[in-house]
């Protein structure tokens, strides 16, 4: 009989460290029938598999977002924890709308909206969802004005643009320009799409062609000998007369130079040497 009644003693022993006995839950924003709280000492604690109902108070819910939940006391508490859950209210959302015309939301629901034409969603798409967590909406809900998009690149005289041309550009999108063989880049290379709007575009300065019947004309030749005839904007050409002519401009220091100006280019005169123009004054 002691070798029994040691056994069972100590079997006790081991269930009081081993089974937690489950108290009164405290359940924040949330309550248990009355009669548990008038008889507690009677209820509490309750046994392992006891079972358990509350309630949460308007405005929350339980975490599967239903107004009363259901405990069981395990060895280790209760399970599962119970709590209540703020529901969350409808956000304010401005140039978009709700699919759901609920205005309160469950702990873990979802909602979903979409922008106006012209405007998305915080990561540039059109509609998006929120999700209702513990602490309020997983993010705010936002639909910002969207920054125009361009249209193809302008097109610059004699340059072209660096790959494909496309239809239509996003803002902040880029091009890079060239210019064609001869044509000096004046200005960016690189242009930007800014709210709709093409940042300005370079421009491509052409060459000068030497032209040999304008040289003819002038009695000119090039003081230096050279295969091309193209010289690119801002090149000094030099040029001498002919055998038997010289320079009507003798008064500026090199009156054989002039310079490549965006494609345009004044030739000096050449006249003979010792023809004198005279000018005959009336009075």
């Amino acid at each position: 009989n002691w070798i029994l009644l040691e056994i069972s003693l100590v079997g006790k022993y081991i269930d009081l460290f081993t089974d937690i006995p489950c108290d009164l839950p405290q359940i924040e924003n949330g309550n248990l029938p009355q009669y548990y709280y008038s008889f507690k000492s009677y209820y509490f604690p309750m046994d392992k598999g006891k079972k358990l109902s509350y309630s949460c108070v308007v405005g929350y819910t339980t975490e599967s977002g239903t107004q009363d939940g259901r405990i069981t006391c395990t060895a280790k508490g209760w399970s599962p924890v119970p709590r209540c859950y703020r529901k969350c209210t409808k956000p304010l959302l401005e140039n978009g709308s709700f699919y759901s015309t609920e205005m309160d939301f469950k702990i873990h629901e979802k909602l979903q909206y979409k922008c106006n034409p012209g405007y998305l969603t915080l990561s540039g798409a059109a509609e998006d969802t929120v999700q209702c967590q513990p602490q309020g909406w997983s993010s705010q809900p936002s639909c910002t004005k969207t920054l125009g998009n361009c249209a193809s690149p302008p097109v610059v005289k004699n340059g072209a643009v660096l790959g494909p041309v496309l239809a239509s550009y996003k803002n902040g999108s880029w091009v890079e320009y060239v210019c064609q063989y001869y044509h000096i880049l004046d200005g960016p290379s690189t242009v930007y799409c800014h709210q709709g709007n093409w940042t300005e575009q370079p421009t491509c300065l052409e060459p000068c062609t030497l032209n040999v019947t304008d040289m003819d004309s002038n009695n000119l030749t090039l003081k230096w000998r050279r295969e091309e005839l193209v010289f690119l904007h801002g090149d000094l050409i030099e040029f001498e007369c002919k055998q038997g002519f010289s320079f009507l401009q003798t008064a500026i220091p090199s009156p054989g130079r002039t310079q490549c100006d965006q494609g345009r280019l004044n030739y000096p005169k050449c006249a003979i040497q010792g023809k004198a123009i005279i000018f005959l004054l009336h009075f």
